[in-house]
Protein backbone atom coordinates (compact mmCIF):
# COMPACT_ATOMS: atom_id res chain seq x y z
CA UNK A 1 0.00 0.00 0.00
CA UNK A 2 1.37 3.43 -0.96
CA UNK A 3 1.69 6.48 1.23
CA UNK A 4 -1.55 7.97 -0.02
CA UNK A 5 -3.55 4.82 0.61
CA UNK A 6 -2.07 4.32 4.07
CA UNK A 7 -2.74 7.89 5.07
CA UNK A 8 -6.22 7.63 3.67
CA UNK A 9 -6.90 4.76 6.07
CA UNK A 10 -5.53 6.78 8.97
CA UNK A 11 -7.77 9.70 8.12
CA UNK A 12 -10.91 7.58 8.35
CA UNK A 13 -10.32 7.41 12.09
CA UNK A 14 -10.45 11.11 12.87
CA UNK A 15 -11.26 12.19 16.41
CA UNK A 16 -14.55 13.96 17.20
CA UNK A 17 -12.81 17.19 18.24
CA UNK A 18 -11.73 17.70 14.65
CA UNK A 19 -15.26 17.68 13.27
CA UNK A 20 -15.73 21.48 13.40
CA UNK A 21 -12.41 22.07 11.69
CA UNK A 22 -13.22 19.45 9.07
CA UNK A 23 -16.57 21.02 8.28
CA UNK A 24 -15.01 24.46 7.86
CA UNK A 25 -12.19 23.07 5.72
CA UNK A 26 -14.64 21.15 3.54
CA UNK A 27 -16.73 24.30 3.14
CA UNK A 28 -13.63 26.19 1.97
CA UNK A 29 -12.76 23.37 -0.40
CA UNK A 30 -16.23 23.48 -1.95
CA UNK A 31 -16.01 27.26 -2.29
CA UNK A 32 -12.63 26.97 -4.01
CA UNK A 33 -13.87 24.30 -6.43
CA UNK A 34 -16.99 26.35 -7.24
CA UNK A 35 -15.01 29.54 -7.84
CA UNK A 36 -12.48 27.66 -9.96
CA UNK A 37 -15.29 26.25 -12.13
CA UNK A 38 -16.82 29.73 -12.51
CA UNK A 39 -13.48 31.24 -13.55
CA UNK A 40 -12.79 28.41 -16.00
CA UNK A 41 -16.22 28.90 -17.55
CA UNK A 42 -15.57 32.65 -17.93
CA UNK A 43 -12.14 31.93 -19.43
CA UNK A 44 -13.66 29.57 -21.99
CA UNK A 45 -16.31 32.10 -23.03
CA UNK A 46 -13.91 35.04 -23.28
CA UNK A 47 -11.46 32.98 -25.35
CA UNK A 48 -14.29 32.02 -27.72
CA UNK A 49 -15.28 35.70 -28.07
CA UNK A 50 -11.79 36.69 -29.20
CA UNK A 51 -10.39 38.04 -25.91
CA UNK A 52 -7.33 35.87 -25.27
CA UNK A 53 -5.68 38.18 -22.73
CA UNK A 54 -8.78 38.25 -20.53
CA UNK A 55 -9.16 34.47 -20.89
CA UNK A 56 -5.62 34.00 -19.59
CA UNK A 57 -6.40 36.42 -16.75
CA UNK A 58 -9.34 34.24 -15.73
CA UNK A 59 -7.17 31.11 -15.80
CA UNK A 60 -4.52 32.86 -13.71
CA UNK A 61 -7.17 33.94 -11.20
CA UNK A 62 -8.66 30.43 -11.02
CA UNK A 63 -5.24 28.94 -10.22
CA UNK A 64 -4.63 31.68 -7.64
CA UNK A 65 -7.80 30.60 -5.82
CA UNK A 66 -6.54 27.02 -5.66
CA UNK A 67 -3.19 28.27 -4.32
CA UNK A 68 -4.95 29.66 -1.26
CA UNK A 69 -7.26 26.69 -0.67
CA UNK A 70 -6.69 23.35 -2.36
CA UNK A 71 -10.08 22.34 -3.83
CA UNK A 72 -9.33 18.61 -3.76
CA UNK A 73 -7.70 18.32 -7.20
CA UNK A 74 -4.27 19.08 -8.59
CA UNK A 75 -4.71 19.22 -12.37
CA UNK A 76 -7.32 20.32 -14.91
CA UNK A 77 -6.90 19.10 -18.46
CA UNK A 78 -9.63 21.44 -19.73
CA UNK A 79 -7.72 24.52 -18.56
CA UNK A 80 -4.42 23.23 -19.89
CA UNK A 81 -5.99 22.62 -23.30
CA UNK A 82 -7.67 26.05 -23.30
CA UNK A 83 -4.34 27.79 -22.69
CA UNK A 84 -2.65 25.64 -25.34
CA UNK A 85 -5.31 26.63 -27.86
CA UNK A 86 -4.71 30.31 -27.07
CA UNK A 87 -1.02 29.80 -27.80
CA UNK A 88 -1.79 27.91 -31.01
CA UNK A 89 -4.05 30.68 -32.29
CA UNK A 90 -2.16 33.79 -31.29
CA UNK A 91 1.60 33.12 -31.17
CA UNK A 92 3.71 33.66 -34.24
CA UNK A 93 5.54 30.73 -35.74
CA UNK A 94 9.04 30.20 -34.44
CA UNK A 95 12.16 29.31 -36.43
CA UNK A 96 13.34 25.75 -36.49
CA UNK A 97 15.56 25.07 -33.50
CA UNK A 98 19.25 24.45 -33.96
CA UNK A 99 20.27 20.81 -33.57
CA UNK A 100 20.44 19.86 -29.92
CA UNK A 101 23.56 18.41 -28.43
CA UNK A 102 23.56 14.81 -27.26
CA UNK A 103 23.68 14.86 -24.31
CA UNK A 104 22.00 18.25 -23.90
CA UNK A 105 24.27 21.10 -22.86
CA UNK A 106 22.15 24.24 -23.05
CA UNK A 107 19.54 24.57 -20.28
CA UNK A 108 16.97 27.31 -19.70
CA UNK A 109 15.51 27.50 -16.19
CA UNK A 110 12.13 29.24 -16.39
CA UNK A 111 10.92 30.94 -13.21
CA UNK A 112 7.88 33.07 -12.42
CA UNK A 113 9.63 35.01 -9.66
CA UNK A 114 12.81 34.76 -7.61
CA UNK A 115 13.18 35.74 -3.95
CA UNK A 116 15.85 36.17 -1.32
CA UNK A 117 14.02 33.91 1.13
CA UNK A 118 12.19 30.66 0.48
CA UNK A 119 13.41 27.36 -0.88
CA UNK A 120 12.47 27.26 -4.55
CA UNK A 121 14.84 30.05 -5.66
CA UNK A 122 17.73 28.38 -3.86
CA UNK A 123 16.87 25.11 -5.59
CA UNK A 124 17.56 26.76 -8.96
CA UNK A 125 20.80 28.30 -7.73
CA UNK A 126 22.04 25.07 -6.14
CA UNK A 127 21.04 23.03 -9.19
CA UNK A 128 23.12 25.27 -11.46
CA UNK A 129 26.04 25.51 -9.01
CA UNK A 130 26.19 21.72 -8.86
CA UNK A 131 26.26 21.47 -12.66
CA UNK A 132 28.92 24.19 -12.82
CA UNK A 133 31.18 22.04 -10.62
CA UNK A 134 30.49 18.61 -12.11
CA UNK A 135 29.42 19.30 -15.72
CA UNK A 136 31.67 22.14 -16.93
CA UNK A 137 30.49 21.84 -20.55
CA UNK A 138 26.87 22.67 -19.64
CA UNK A 139 25.47 26.18 -19.90
CA UNK A 140 22.55 27.20 -17.69
CA UNK A 141 20.55 30.40 -18.11
CA UNK A 142 17.60 31.66 -16.06
CA UNK A 143 14.53 33.51 -17.34
CA UNK A 144 12.31 35.24 -14.75
CA UNK A 145 9.01 36.27 -16.30
CA UNK A 146 7.05 38.12 -13.58
CA UNK A 147 9.47 39.55 -11.04
CA UNK A 148 7.62 42.87 -10.71
CA UNK A 149 9.10 45.07 -7.99
CA UNK A 150 10.62 42.29 -5.87
CA UNK A 151 14.41 42.60 -5.63
CA UNK A 152 16.36 39.82 -7.30
CA UNK A 153 18.89 38.00 -5.13
CA UNK A 154 22.37 38.73 -6.46
CA UNK A 155 23.52 35.15 -5.93
CA UNK A 156 21.00 33.82 -8.48
CA UNK A 157 22.57 35.56 -11.46
CA UNK A 158 26.04 34.70 -10.20
CA UNK A 159 25.13 30.99 -10.35
CA UNK A 160 24.19 31.25 -14.04
CA UNK A 161 27.34 33.23 -14.85
CA UNK A 162 29.52 30.39 -13.51
CA UNK A 163 28.31 28.22 -16.40
CA UNK A 164 28.54 30.96 -19.03
CA UNK A 165 24.80 31.51 -18.85
CA UNK A 166 22.80 34.66 -18.18
CA UNK A 167 19.92 35.93 -16.07
CA UNK A 168 17.02 37.29 -18.16
CA UNK A 169 14.30 39.30 -16.44
CA UNK A 170 11.21 40.52 -18.27
CA UNK A 171 10.28 44.16 -17.64
CA UNK A 172 6.88 44.89 -16.06
CA UNK A 173 3.97 45.81 -18.28
CA UNK A 174 4.24 43.04 -20.85
CA UNK A 175 1.01 41.26 -21.81
CA UNK A 176 0.50 37.53 -21.39
CA UNK A 177 0.91 36.87 -25.11
CA UNK A 178 3.99 39.07 -25.37
CA UNK A 179 5.68 37.18 -22.53
CA UNK A 180 4.64 33.79 -23.89
CA UNK A 181 5.94 34.60 -27.36
CA UNK A 182 9.24 35.86 -26.00
CA UNK A 183 9.64 32.73 -23.86
CA UNK A 184 8.88 30.53 -26.84
CA UNK A 185 11.38 32.25 -29.15
CA UNK A 186 14.14 32.25 -26.53
CA UNK A 187 13.60 28.56 -25.76
CA UNK A 188 14.81 27.62 -29.25
CA UNK A 189 18.31 28.66 -28.23
CA UNK A 190 18.39 25.83 -25.67
CA UNK A 191 18.33 22.04 -25.64
CA UNK A 192 16.13 21.64 -22.54
CA UNK A 193 13.72 23.87 -20.63
CA UNK A 194 13.40 23.35 -16.86
CA UNK A 195 10.16 24.69 -15.37
CA UNK A 196 10.37 26.10 -11.83
CA UNK A 197 7.16 28.10 -12.21
CA UNK A 198 4.56 29.21 -9.69
CA UNK A 199 1.44 27.03 -9.55
CA UNK A 200 -0.74 29.80 -11.06
CA UNK A 201 1.61 30.70 -13.94
CA UNK A 202 -0.10 30.06 -17.33
CA UNK A 203 2.80 31.16 -19.55
CA UNK A 204 4.33 27.72 -20.12
CA UNK A 205 1.02 26.32 -21.30
CA UNK A 206 0.75 29.10 -23.89
CA UNK A 207 4.39 29.24 -24.97
CA UNK A 208 4.96 25.48 -25.27
CA UNK A 209 1.53 24.39 -26.50
CA UNK A 210 3.11 22.06 -29.10
CA UNK A 211 6.06 20.96 -26.93
CA UNK A 212 8.68 22.55 -29.23
CA UNK A 213 11.53 21.85 -26.81
CA UNK A 214 12.07 19.03 -24.29
CA UNK A 215 10.72 20.30 -20.97
CA UNK A 216 11.17 18.99 -17.43
CA UNK A 217 8.75 20.30 -14.82
CA UNK A 218 10.33 20.43 -11.34
CA UNK A 219 7.28 20.47 -9.03
CA UNK A 220 8.52 22.46 -6.08
CA UNK A 221 4.87 22.95 -4.99
CA UNK A 222 3.69 19.36 -5.24
CA UNK A 223 0.91 19.86 -2.67
CA UNK A 224 -0.94 22.39 -4.85
CA UNK A 225 -2.98 22.52 -8.02
CA UNK A 226 -0.45 23.44 -10.69
CA UNK A 227 -0.58 24.68 -14.28
CA UNK A 228 2.00 23.67 -16.88
CA UNK A 229 1.96 19.89 -16.56
CA UNK A 230 0.76 19.02 -20.06
CA UNK A 231 3.67 20.77 -21.79
CA UNK A 232 6.32 18.74 -19.95
CA UNK A 233 7.71 15.43 -21.15
CA UNK A 234 8.91 14.69 -17.62
CA UNK A 235 7.49 15.76 -14.25
CA UNK A 236 10.04 15.57 -11.43
CA UNK A 237 8.77 15.40 -7.85
CA UNK A 238 11.19 15.96 -5.00
CA UNK A 239 9.34 13.71 -2.52
CA UNK A 240 7.95 10.18 -2.78
CA UNK A 241 4.52 11.23 -1.55
CA UNK A 242 4.49 13.98 -4.19
CA UNK A 243 5.42 11.52 -6.93
CA UNK A 244 2.67 9.14 -5.84
CA UNK A 245 0.19 12.01 -5.95
CA UNK A 246 1.39 12.92 -9.45
CA UNK A 247 0.97 9.34 -10.63
CA UNK A 248 -2.59 9.10 -9.32
CA UNK A 249 -4.12 12.54 -9.68
CA UNK A 250 -2.29 14.57 -12.35
CA UNK A 251 -1.69 14.58 -16.08
CA UNK A 252 -1.16 11.12 -17.52
CA UNK A 253 1.10 12.29 -20.37
CA UNK A 254 4.51 13.09 -18.79
CA UNK A 255 6.87 10.55 -17.32
CA UNK A 256 7.04 10.80 -13.53
CA UNK A 257 10.44 10.69 -11.82
CA UNK A 258 11.86 11.37 -8.38
CA UNK A 259 14.37 14.23 -8.14
CA UNK A 260 15.29 15.19 -4.56
CA UNK A 261 16.27 18.75 -3.69
CA UNK A 262 19.87 19.68 -4.53
CA UNK A 263 22.14 21.04 -1.81
CA UNK A 264 25.63 22.50 -1.84
CA UNK A 265 28.25 21.07 0.46
CA UNK A 266 30.47 23.94 1.44
CA UNK A 267 32.63 21.69 3.57
CA UNK A 268 32.03 20.48 7.08
CA UNK A 269 32.95 23.07 9.68
CA UNK A 270 33.63 21.79 13.17
CA UNK A 271 30.63 22.95 15.16
CA UNK A 272 32.21 25.04 17.92
CA UNK A 273 29.01 25.50 19.92
CA UNK A 274 30.57 27.63 22.62
CA UNK A 275 31.96 30.14 20.12
CA UNK A 276 28.69 30.31 18.16
CA UNK A 277 26.62 30.76 21.31
CA UNK A 278 28.93 33.47 22.57
CA UNK A 279 28.55 35.40 19.31
CA UNK A 280 24.75 35.00 19.42
CA UNK A 281 24.49 35.87 23.10
CA UNK A 282 23.10 32.45 24.03
CA UNK A 283 23.78 30.49 27.24
CA UNK A 284 26.61 27.99 26.78
CA UNK A 285 25.07 25.36 29.06
CA UNK A 286 21.61 25.25 27.41
CA UNK A 287 20.27 22.39 25.32
CA UNK A 288 19.28 24.21 22.14
CA UNK A 289 16.67 23.02 19.66
CA UNK A 290 16.59 24.95 16.38
CA UNK A 291 13.67 25.26 13.97
CA UNK A 292 13.40 27.19 10.69
CA UNK A 293 10.35 27.99 8.58
CA UNK A 294 8.01 30.76 7.53
CA UNK A 295 5.59 31.64 10.31
CA UNK A 296 2.52 30.26 8.52
CA UNK A 297 4.08 26.78 8.51
CA UNK A 298 3.54 26.66 12.29
CA UNK A 299 -0.20 27.52 12.35
CA UNK A 300 -1.85 24.69 14.37
CA UNK A 301 -3.99 22.16 12.51
CA UNK A 302 -6.18 19.40 13.93
CA UNK A 303 -4.65 19.69 17.38
CA UNK A 304 -1.07 19.55 16.09
CA UNK A 305 0.61 22.55 17.68
CA UNK A 306 4.28 23.51 17.66
CA UNK A 307 3.54 25.82 20.58
CA UNK A 308 2.48 22.78 22.62
CA UNK A 309 5.74 21.06 21.68
CA UNK A 310 7.78 24.01 22.92
CA UNK A 311 5.85 24.15 26.19
CA UNK A 312 6.25 20.41 26.76
CA UNK A 313 9.97 20.44 26.03
CA UNK A 314 10.59 23.40 28.32
CA UNK A 315 8.42 21.98 31.12
CA UNK A 316 10.16 18.59 31.03
CA UNK A 317 13.76 19.74 30.79
CA UNK A 318 14.73 23.07 32.42
CA UNK A 319 17.83 23.40 30.20
CA UNK A 320 15.90 23.41 26.91
CA UNK A 321 15.97 26.55 24.77
CA UNK A 322 14.10 26.65 21.45
CA UNK A 323 15.39 28.99 18.72
CA UNK A 324 12.98 29.75 15.86
CA UNK A 325 14.13 31.33 12.58
CA UNK A 326 11.15 32.73 10.66
CA UNK A 327 8.58 33.24 13.45
CA UNK A 328 8.58 36.62 15.20
CA UNK A 329 7.56 37.80 18.66
CA UNK A 330 4.09 38.63 17.36
CA UNK A 331 3.33 35.64 15.13
CA UNK A 332 2.40 32.88 15.07
CA UNK A 333 2.81 32.42 18.84
CA UNK A 334 2.49 35.81 20.61
CA UNK A 335 3.43 35.53 24.27
CA UNK A 336 4.93 32.04 23.99
CA UNK A 337 8.38 33.24 25.04
CA UNK A 338 7.01 34.76 28.24
CA UNK A 339 4.92 31.66 28.91
CA UNK A 340 8.03 29.43 28.98
CA UNK A 341 10.21 31.84 30.90
CA UNK A 342 12.10 33.24 27.91
CA UNK A 343 13.19 29.84 26.63
CA UNK A 344 11.48 30.29 23.26
CA UNK A 345 13.42 32.82 21.21
CA UNK A 346 11.96 33.75 17.79
CA UNK A 347 14.56 35.50 15.64
CA UNK A 348 12.36 36.47 12.70
CA UNK A 349 13.66 36.22 9.14
CA UNK A 350 17.43 35.71 8.88
CA UNK A 351 18.89 36.34 5.41
CA UNK A 352 22.55 36.72 6.34
CA UNK A 353 24.14 33.29 5.58
CA UNK A 354 26.95 33.84 8.08
CA UNK A 355 24.45 34.56 10.85
CA UNK A 356 22.37 31.54 9.87
CA UNK A 357 25.52 29.43 10.01
CA UNK A 358 26.03 30.52 13.61
CA UNK A 359 22.54 29.30 14.52
CA UNK A 360 23.26 25.89 13.02
CA UNK A 361 26.54 25.66 14.93
CA UNK A 362 24.90 26.72 18.18
CA UNK A 363 22.17 24.05 18.09
CA UNK A 364 22.13 20.56 19.57
CA UNK A 365 19.13 19.20 17.63
CA UNK A 366 16.83 20.35 14.84
CA UNK A 367 13.01 20.39 14.89
CA UNK A 368 11.31 20.45 11.50
CA UNK A 369 8.48 22.96 11.23
CA UNK A 370 4.99 21.52 11.43
CA UNK A 371 2.13 20.96 10.68
CA UNK A 372 3.73 22.18 7.40
CA UNK A 373 7.27 20.94 7.00
CA UNK A 374 10.18 22.96 5.63
CA UNK A 375 12.05 20.51 3.41
CA UNK A 376 14.99 22.68 2.40
CA UNK A 377 15.62 23.80 5.98
CA UNK A 378 15.52 20.31 7.50
CA UNK A 379 17.92 18.99 4.85
CA UNK A 380 20.29 21.90 5.48
CA UNK A 381 20.17 21.14 9.20
CA UNK A 382 20.99 17.48 8.59
CA UNK A 383 23.82 18.53 6.26
CA UNK A 384 25.22 20.52 9.19
CA UNK A 385 25.32 17.33 11.27
CA UNK A 386 22.26 18.00 13.44
CA UNK A 387 19.90 15.17 14.46
CA UNK A 388 16.72 16.15 12.59
CA UNK A 389 13.28 15.36 14.00
CA UNK A 390 10.23 15.34 11.69
CA UNK A 391 6.52 14.77 12.12
CA UNK A 392 4.29 13.11 9.54
CA UNK A 393 0.85 14.61 10.21
CA UNK A 394 -1.75 12.16 8.82
CA UNK A 395 -4.28 14.93 8.15
CA UNK A 396 -1.68 16.90 6.13
CA UNK A 397 0.07 14.08 4.33
CA UNK A 398 1.37 16.25 1.49
CA UNK A 399 2.72 18.92 3.82
CA UNK A 400 5.50 17.15 5.73
CA UNK A 401 9.19 16.81 4.87
CA UNK A 402 9.14 13.38 3.24
CA UNK A 403 12.68 12.47 2.17
CA UNK A 404 14.33 9.10 1.39
CA UNK A 405 17.75 10.15 2.70
CA UNK A 406 16.40 11.18 6.09
CA UNK A 407 14.22 8.07 6.21
CA UNK A 408 17.29 5.90 5.68
CA UNK A 409 18.50 7.11 9.09
CA UNK A 410 15.23 7.50 10.97
CA UNK A 411 11.57 7.53 9.99
CA UNK A 412 9.46 10.51 11.01
CA UNK A 413 7.17 10.15 14.00
CA UNK A 414 3.43 10.08 13.32
CA UNK A 415 2.09 11.70 16.48
CA UNK A 416 3.02 14.70 18.57
CA UNK A 417 3.78 12.82 21.80
CA UNK A 418 6.28 10.56 20.02
CA UNK A 419 7.84 13.63 18.37
CA UNK A 420 8.36 15.25 21.77
CA UNK A 421 9.57 12.05 23.41
CA UNK A 422 12.26 11.43 20.82
CA UNK A 423 13.59 15.01 21.09
CA UNK A 424 13.76 14.75 24.89
CA UNK A 425 15.60 11.43 24.52
CA UNK A 426 18.17 13.01 22.20
CA UNK A 427 18.72 15.90 24.60
CA UNK A 428 19.36 13.45 27.43
CA UNK A 429 22.11 11.72 25.46
CA UNK A 430 25.80 12.56 25.91
CA UNK A 431 27.01 15.03 23.32
CA UNK A 432 29.12 12.38 21.60
CA UNK A 433 26.11 10.14 20.99
CA UNK A 434 24.08 13.05 19.56
CA UNK A 435 26.99 13.98 17.31
CA UNK A 436 27.22 10.41 16.03
CA UNK A 437 23.53 10.46 15.07
CA UNK A 438 23.99 13.86 13.43
CA UNK A 439 26.89 12.47 11.41
CA UNK A 440 24.64 9.67 10.10
CA UNK A 441 22.09 12.25 8.98
CA UNK A 442 24.81 14.29 7.29
CA UNK A 443 26.25 11.27 5.45
CA UNK A 444 22.80 10.28 4.16
CA UNK A 445 22.05 13.80 2.90
CA UNK A 446 25.45 14.06 1.20
CA UNK A 447 24.77 10.79 -0.66
CA UNK A 448 21.35 11.80 -2.03
CA UNK A 449 21.39 15.60 -2.25
CA UNK A 450 24.90 16.92 -2.82
CA UNK A 451 27.28 17.31 -5.74
CA UNK A 452 28.23 14.59 -8.20
CA UNK A 453 26.26 11.99 -6.25
CA UNK A 454 22.97 13.92 -6.62
CA UNK A 455 23.65 14.63 -10.27
CA UNK A 456 24.51 11.07 -11.30
CA UNK A 457 21.90 9.34 -9.15
CA UNK A 458 18.94 11.66 -9.74
CA UNK A 459 19.43 14.52 -12.21
CA UNK A 460 21.06 12.63 -15.09
CA UNK A 461 18.35 9.92 -15.23
CA UNK A 462 15.65 12.63 -15.12
CA UNK A 463 17.23 14.42 -18.10
CA UNK A 464 17.67 11.15 -19.99
CA UNK A 465 13.97 10.42 -19.45
CA UNK A 466 13.18 13.38 -21.72
CA UNK A 467 14.25 11.32 -24.70
CA UNK A 468 12.12 8.29 -23.92
CA UNK A 469 8.51 7.62 -24.74
CA UNK A 470 6.11 8.21 -21.89
CA UNK A 471 5.24 5.21 -19.79
CA UNK A 472 1.59 4.24 -19.65
CA UNK A 473 0.17 5.15 -16.25
CA UNK A 474 -2.54 2.90 -14.95
CA UNK A 475 -5.94 4.54 -14.48
CA UNK A 476 -6.71 4.22 -10.79
CA UNK A 477 -10.36 5.09 -11.08
CA UNK A 478 -10.16 8.85 -11.43
CA UNK A 479 -11.34 10.74 -14.50
CA UNK A 480 -8.17 12.46 -15.65
CA UNK A 481 -10.09 14.19 -18.44
CA UNK A 482 -11.95 16.29 -15.88
CA UNK A 483 -9.78 17.48 -13.03
CA UNK A 484 -12.77 19.21 -11.45
CA UNK A 485 -14.14 15.84 -10.37
CA UNK A 486 -10.92 14.38 -9.01
CA UNK A 487 -11.84 14.62 -5.34
CA UNK A 488 -10.51 11.87 -3.14
CA UNK A 489 -10.51 10.93 0.55
CA UNK A 490 -7.56 10.71 2.87
CA UNK A 491 -5.40 13.66 1.87
CA UNK A 492 -6.51 16.07 4.58
CA UNK A 493 -7.71 19.59 4.11
CA UNK A 494 -4.64 20.87 2.23
CA UNK A 495 -5.82 24.38 2.98
CA UNK A 496 -3.25 27.10 3.47
CA UNK A 497 -5.87 29.40 4.96
CA UNK A 498 -7.97 26.87 6.85
CA UNK A 499 -8.44 29.39 9.67
CA UNK A 500 -10.45 31.70 7.41
CA UNK A 501 -14.15 32.23 8.01
CA UNK A 502 -16.94 31.72 5.51
CA UNK A 503 -17.09 34.25 2.70
CA UNK A 504 -13.44 35.36 2.73
CA UNK A 505 -12.11 33.13 -0.05
CA UNK A 506 -12.87 35.25 -3.12
CA UNK A 507 -11.83 38.49 -1.48
CA UNK A 508 -8.67 36.85 -0.16
CA UNK A 509 -7.75 35.43 -3.57
CA UNK A 510 -8.15 38.83 -5.23
CA UNK A 511 -6.30 40.75 -2.54
CA UNK A 512 -3.44 38.25 -2.41
CA UNK A 513 -2.35 39.04 -5.97
CA UNK A 514 -1.57 42.46 -7.33
CA UNK A 515 -1.81 41.44 -10.98
CA UNK A 516 -5.40 40.23 -11.21
CA UNK A 517 -7.20 42.06 -13.99
CA UNK A 518 -9.57 44.86 -12.94
CA UNK A 519 -12.76 43.40 -14.42
CA UNK A 520 -12.12 40.17 -12.49
CA UNK A 521 -11.67 42.19 -9.30
CA UNK A 522 -14.96 43.96 -9.91
CA UNK A 523 -16.74 40.65 -10.44
CA UNK A 524 -15.24 39.53 -7.15
CA UNK A 525 -16.76 42.50 -5.35
CA UNK A 526 -20.26 41.52 -6.42
CA UNK A 527 -19.68 37.87 -5.52
CA UNK A 528 -18.23 38.84 -2.14
CA UNK A 529 -20.88 41.25 -0.85
CA UNK A 530 -23.30 38.75 0.62
CA UNK A 531 -20.92 36.02 1.91
CA UNK A 532 -18.32 38.46 3.19
CA UNK A 533 -20.62 40.92 4.96
CA UNK A 534 -23.58 38.84 6.04
CA UNK A 535 -22.25 35.35 6.94
CA UNK A 536 -21.08 36.69 10.29
CA UNK A 537 -23.34 35.06 12.85
CA UNK A 538 -21.47 34.93 16.11
CA UNK A 539 -17.98 34.62 14.66
CA UNK A 540 -16.70 37.97 15.97
CA UNK A 541 -15.13 39.06 12.70
CA UNK A 542 -17.36 41.94 11.66
CA UNK A 543 -14.56 44.53 11.75
CA UNK A 544 -12.15 42.25 9.85
CA UNK A 545 -14.79 41.56 7.20
CA UNK A 546 -15.56 45.25 6.72
CA UNK A 547 -11.87 46.10 6.39
CA UNK A 548 -11.39 43.26 3.91
CA UNK A 549 -14.35 44.41 1.82
CA UNK A 550 -13.10 48.00 1.86
CA UNK A 551 -9.69 46.83 0.65
CA UNK A 552 -11.40 44.84 -2.10
CA UNK A 553 -13.33 47.92 -3.27
CA UNK A 554 -10.16 50.02 -3.14
CA UNK A 555 -8.24 47.50 -5.25
CA UNK A 556 -10.82 47.93 -8.03
CA UNK A 557 -10.35 51.69 -8.28
CA UNK A 558 -8.16 53.15 -11.04
CA UNK A 559 -4.61 53.91 -9.95
CA UNK A 560 -5.09 57.69 -10.43
CA UNK A 561 -7.78 57.56 -7.73
CA UNK A 562 -6.18 54.93 -5.51
CA UNK A 563 -2.80 56.64 -5.05
CA UNK A 564 -4.14 60.01 -3.77
CA UNK A 565 -6.41 58.13 -1.35
CA UNK A 566 -3.43 56.16 -0.03
CA UNK A 567 -1.43 59.36 0.43
CA UNK A 568 -4.32 61.01 2.26
CA UNK A 569 -4.66 58.04 4.61
CA UNK A 570 -0.92 58.08 5.28
CA UNK A 571 -1.01 61.81 6.09
CA UNK A 572 -3.95 61.24 8.44
CA UNK A 573 -2.13 58.40 10.23
CA UNK A 574 1.02 60.49 10.62
CA UNK A 575 -1.02 63.45 11.89
CA UNK A 576 -2.83 61.22 14.38
CA UNK A 577 0.47 59.76 15.59
CA UNK A 578 1.90 63.28 16.01
CA UNK A 579 -1.12 64.36 18.07
CA UNK A 580 -0.79 61.29 20.30
CA UNK A 581 2.91 61.92 20.88
CA UNK A 582 2.26 65.62 21.51
CA UNK A 583 -0.39 64.86 24.16
CA UNK A 584 1.92 62.30 25.72
CA UNK A 585 4.75 64.85 26.04
CA UNK A 586 2.44 67.50 27.54
CA UNK A 587 1.11 65.08 30.12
Amino acid sequence: MGAIGALGQQNTRQSPENSTYNRKAESLRRQAAKEFARALNRATKTAASGKPELAVDWCHYAATVTWLVNPGFFYCRQMEQLLAEIGRRHLRSAPDPSPSANPPRRFLHLMTGAYEKGGHTRVVSRWIETCAQHAPLEHHSILVSMQKDDPLPAWLGQSAQKTGGELIVFPPGMSWLQMAEDIRLRSFEFDVVILHIHPNDPLSNIAFYDQPRPALFFKHADHLFTLGQDVAQVVADFRRVGREMSLHFCSRTPRKVLLPLPLLDEGYVSRDRADARKKLGLPTDALIALTIGESDKFIPVHGYSFSAVVQSLCATNPRVLVLAIGPSESEPFPGLGKLVGGRFKPAGVVLDPDLLELYYRAADVYLDAYPVGSSTAVLDAARHGLPAQRLSVPDQCLMWSDDPALDSVLHADTNQDAYIGRVLEWLDWPEGKRSALGARFRDAVIRDHVGASWKSKWLDPAIKALGRSAEKIENVGLDHDDGLESHFPGLGTLTVQADWFDGMLIAGAILSSGDIQRSIRISGVFRSIRPLLFNTTGDGTVRMRVLMFRALISSCLPMWIRMPVRRLRRVRREDHQYQVEDRSQKS
